[in-house]
Order: structure tokens, then C-alpha cells, then sequence
């Protein structure tokens, strides 16, 4: 079994030095996990969370926050505005887990991740259709491999760690990215917690808490 835990930390400028990075550098890089179905053989489970000065909200705090803040000012009743609220929560609720049959079918940001012989390995590469900036450019293990999605190409792609049953592996790392409506910076921080659990592990909730990882993999640039 694979469990992956996606942390996705989002802040505006206010929050880019000072206090607000005194305050992240407190942030966890670790959840606890939700209950899976039984048979599972991939499982990811997403959280989000937003700065607002020197405080993380989740999803679901940051989406009332917000919307109890923006939609009366376009004219929302407030009975308008709880049914938006519930409705925000509950597509929060229902993509917070995702079971998936096969390694081969997960699609996760700047990750490959594919089974070999000594277990998973996990490797990172720059993805140009979905993330921001700095660009991540280094060595392609992939540059001279026609067949490979990134052939040729100037990006940074590399294994980060190959994960034998029973180990634990975290990446982690930071972009800066656009406001598609008003063109103002805002910045992320990506942590991605795996485990590649044997069949006599069993599946606690403080599984991504009660230990470190084996390895931890890092692309942390400078956000400006």
C-alpha cells in the first residue's frame, strides 16, 4: 500500500517576512491520517491551509472566513451565503480523500512515482503546465530518453528517494505563483508525505505523526 499525505500551505505578500515567517517556520509537516476503505492499495489524502498573519486556517475555515467576507458585498442574503458556505464544505469533504487502483494513476504536481525492483521510487521534476516559480532547472535523468514525457528537456528532474516497504519519505517544496483575476503574487509551500506500508503494518491515524521520515527531500528556493 501507498499512502501519500498532500500539505499545501498558501500566503499573500503581507505574510512573506517578519512575523508570518517566523509563524511558518512553526508549521507542521505532518497530519493525521483519515480512515480508508478496506483493500486499499493507493490513497491520497489532501489538506489546505492559509496564512492570514501569523494564523493557518484549513480549507474549510479559510472558505467561510472568505466567502462570509466577500459575497454579501455582491448582494448575497445571508441565507444565500450559508448555502454557498455548505457547498464549498462539502466539495472540501469530498475531495480531502482519493483511493486510486494503481501507482500508474496518480497525477500529482512536480512527482513521478512508479514501482522498481527495490520498492517505490519518487523522483522530482519541474512541472511547466502547473507550477509556478523559480523555474527548477538541474540535472533530467530523462534528457536523453526518447521515450520519456521530459526527452530533452531543460527542467530539473531527479530521484529524490526510492522507498523500500516500511519506509517513509517526505518532499517539500515552495513557489511563488499569479493571481489569474487580479495579477498579485501569492506564494506555497508544498509538503508531500509517502509511505510505502508493508501488509503487516497497520494503519493508525497518527500514522505520519509517530515517526520521522527516512528521507526528506527539499526544493527551496528564495521567493521574491
Amino acid at each position: 500500500m501507498l499512502l501519500i499525505q498532500e500539505i499545501d500551505l498558501t500566503w499573500a505578500k503581507n505574510e512573506r517576512g517578519g512575523s508570518g515567517a517566523q509563524a511558518r517556520r512553526q508549521f507542521p509537516e505532518a497530519y493525521p491520517m483519515d480512515p480508508l476503505p478496506a483493500q486499499t492499495d493507493v490513497a491520497v489524502q489532501y489538506l489546505g491551509f492559509y496564512q492570514k498573519g501569523e494564523h493557518f486556517l484549513d480549507a474549510a475555515q479559510e472558505a467561510r472566513w472568505s466567502l462570509e467576507r466577500f459575497l454579501p458585498k455582491i448582494g448575497f442574503t445571508p441565507a444565500q451565503v450559508q448555502r454557498e458556505i455548505q457547498q464549498r464544505l462539502s466539495w472540501i469533504r469530498n475531495n480531502r480523500l482519493r483511493i486510486l487502483p494503481r501507482i500508474k494513476d496518480l497525477n500529482l504536481t512536480n512527482l513521478s512515482i512508479r514501482p522498481v525492483l527495490e520498492g517505490i521510487s519518487v523522483s522530482f521534476f519541474y512541472d511547466s503546465q502547473r507550477s509556478g516559480m523559480p523555474y527548477r532547472r538541474g540535472h533530467n535523468q530523462d534528457f536523453h530518453n526518447p521515450n520519456a514525457p521530459l526527452y530533452g528537456k531543460d527542467c530539473l528532474n531527479e530521484t529524490a528517494f526510492v522507498l523500500a516497504p516500511g519506509q517513509y519519505g517526505r518532499i517539500i517544496w515552495n513557489e511563488r505563483k499569479t493571481d489569474y483575476d487580479d495579477r498579485t503574487w501569492y506564494y506555497q509551500l508544498h509538503i508531500c508525505n509517502l509511505l510505502h506500508l508493508s501488509g503487516e503494518t497497520p494503519l493508525q491515524e497518527d500514522i505520519f505523526l509517530s515517526s520521522g521520515p527516512d528521507f526528506i527531500y527539499k526544493q527551496l528556493a528564495v521567493l521574491y
